[in-house]
């Protein structure tokens, strides 16, 4: 499989081979082998090297929120039909973007409401998991169309907290 992500606002080429329940390839010029397993809906556990991540994904499968325990960092999986329009705004589709629960935890705060603009990387939802809390970002700049978490509620890993759209 080979594919193009952004992480970061940098476009980077992903190439991997499915081999049993490992990957191996290439993430830009460096070899990777990762270990990847299915955690429940929307949410995957993988293993590269000594590290440890716990991933989470939208429905369409098209944004990947990777969890590195301090801060949470959106993958998106571009699609090889609108790269050549990405800087003349042609094909920028927007469309609802869901956020979801990389982990089991608290929601300790919700810093924004249904109706309101905002911008990508901005904190939506303050999530408490392993007495840590963690800032759960917009994946994309838009209006927030759904909220389904108050504070003090319990979430488990995959559960909608938001969307975006």
């Amino acid at each position: 499989m080979s594919l193009e992500v952004r992480i970061g606002g940098r476009n980077r080429r992903v190439d991997l081979r499915r081999d049993g329940d490992r990957y191996r390839g290439r993430v830009g010029k460096r070899s990777v082998e990762a270990e990847v397993t299915e955690r429940g809906p929307y949410s995957l556990l993988i293993r590269l090297g000594k590290r440890t991540f716990d991933v989470t994904f939208d429905e369409a499968g098209t944004t990947l929120l990777l969890d590195l325990g301090s801060r949470q960092v959106a993958v998106e999986i571009m699609d090889p039909l609108k790269g050549a329009a990405e800087g003349t705004g042609i094909g920028m589709g927007r469309g609802r973007r869901e956020v979801r629960a990389s982990m089991p935890g608290k929601v300790v705060a919700v810093k924004v409401k249904v109706g309101d603009e905002v911008d990508k990387g901005q904190g939506l939802i303050i999530l408490e998991a392993m007495k840590m809390e963690n800032e759960v970002a917009s994946p994309c700049q838009g209006k927030v169309v759904e909220l389904e978490v108050t504070p003090g509620q319990t979430v488990e890993t995959g559960s909608l907290l938001a969307a975006v759209e």
